[in-house]
């Protein structure tokens, strides 16, 4: 298993996430079994202020869009249909626009006061710009983390041939 290390902040969102129903272990039979039966409505948003050196090696950009190319391989992908109130589709250039990436993941306090498990979701063609979104079956902001917290923000996965 690889793992891509980002540095950020935790910041506000601006709020359209928990309009978004991301379907639990119940709904997705074929999810991890760790995958939440229902996960709370919303995210926890970390703006990415380093990026992972293997960005760099894998002819990345230091965009969080770069993971919309699929080279970095998630856990598992929930298909656009299946996540309700969504407001992403196909597009031109973005034939996947909606389709969602899942990421295991781990936030860590960078004065090492806190871990947390969670997961990272992405959906191609996402316009929150740089910043990861993450989810869990609690509200993540509830264990601890606070506004402008430095973290360090772990996707575990696998690479692809670009």
């Amino acid at each position: 298993m690889d793992e891509l290390i980002f540095e950020g902040v935790v910041i506000a969102g601006v709020g359209r996430h928990s309009e978004l129903i991301v379907p639990g272990r119940s709904v997705l039979l074929e999810a991890p079994e760790d995958w939440p039966n229902v996960l709370f409505p919303g995210s926890l948003n970390v703006r990415v202020e380093r990026y992972p050196p293997e960005f760099e090696r894998h002819g990345f950009s230091n965009r969080v869009e770069e993971l919309d190319r699929s080279v970095f391989k998630p856990t598992f992908e929930i298909a656009r249909e299946r996540l309700a109130n969504n407001r992403l589709h196909p597009r031109p250039g973005v034939p996947r626009g909606g389709d969602a990436q899942v990421w295991r993941a781990q936030i860590r306090a960078l004065d090492d006061s806190l871990t947390l498990t969670c997961w990272a979701l992405r959906r191609f063609g996402s316009g929150v710009g740089e910043q990861l979104e993450f989810v869990a079956g609690q509200r993540l902001r509830a264990l601890g983390l606070q506004e402008n917290q430095r973290v360090q923000a772990c996707l575990f996965g696998s690479w692809h041939d670009a």
